[in-house]
């Protein structure tokens, strides 16, 4: 009887551990010239429980999205996408709320092959990472000082991007938003 309730009472406290405990994420994302790849690593404990490198040239489509939109059914697909975007927001807002950022880093290289247009391109490119940026650091609990870098190459012909970031959320908070996601 002792045994079978010091094996329920510890069960429990496994279980409280483990609900509380912080789950390390780290993603980095490469782009070079149509190949696009991520890495994906899951820490529990400073233990390394997950590692998976995802080509994700599998998952493009050939389809071409404007042949199924016909001028009929425009209004109808335009208020079911924003219907989407607010469910979709809303649930990553609440979401990110929760995650710890502890690195953050976007590095982007290329060119046009025209300096006119290379630097038009890196203004715009500025730009969108300075707007995804600030509404990601916005949501997020900050623990560290993102690095954001775009290298215009004026006389070369080419784009590369890599993002590398790490951030943690607490088991339970994770099971709980993958939860939120399945319902919606």
């Amino acid at each position: 009887m002792l045994l079978a309730i010091s094996g329920v009472i510890l069960v429990f406290v496994l279980v409280l551990v483990l609900f509380y405990s912080k789950v390390r994420i780290s993603i980095q994302y490469t782009y070079v010239e149509n190949n696009q790849h991520v890495t994906i690593s899951i820490f529990i404990f400073m233990i390394r429980f997950f590692k998976k490198k995802y080509d994700l040239r599998a998952f493009v489509t050939d389809k071409n999205l404007l042949e199924e939109i016909k001028f009929d059914s425009f209004s109808a697909k335009i208020k079911a996408l924003h219907q989407t975007w607010k469910e979709a927001t809303q649930l990553l807002t609440d979401m990110l709320k929760k995650v710890h950022l502890h690195h953050f880093s976007w590095i982007t290289t290329g060119g046009t092959g025209d300096a006119f247009t290379t630097g038009l391109a890196s203004g715009g490119i500025w730009s969108i990472k300075g707007i995804i940026t600030g509404y990601l650091l916005e949501k997020v609990r900050l623990d560290c000082h993102p690095y954001i870098y775009v290298e215009p190459q004026f006389q070369q012909k080419f784009l590369r991007t890599d993002v590398d970031c790490m951030f943690s959320i607490r088991f339970g908070q994770a099971i709980q938003a993958l939860i939120k996601l399945n319902r919606k």
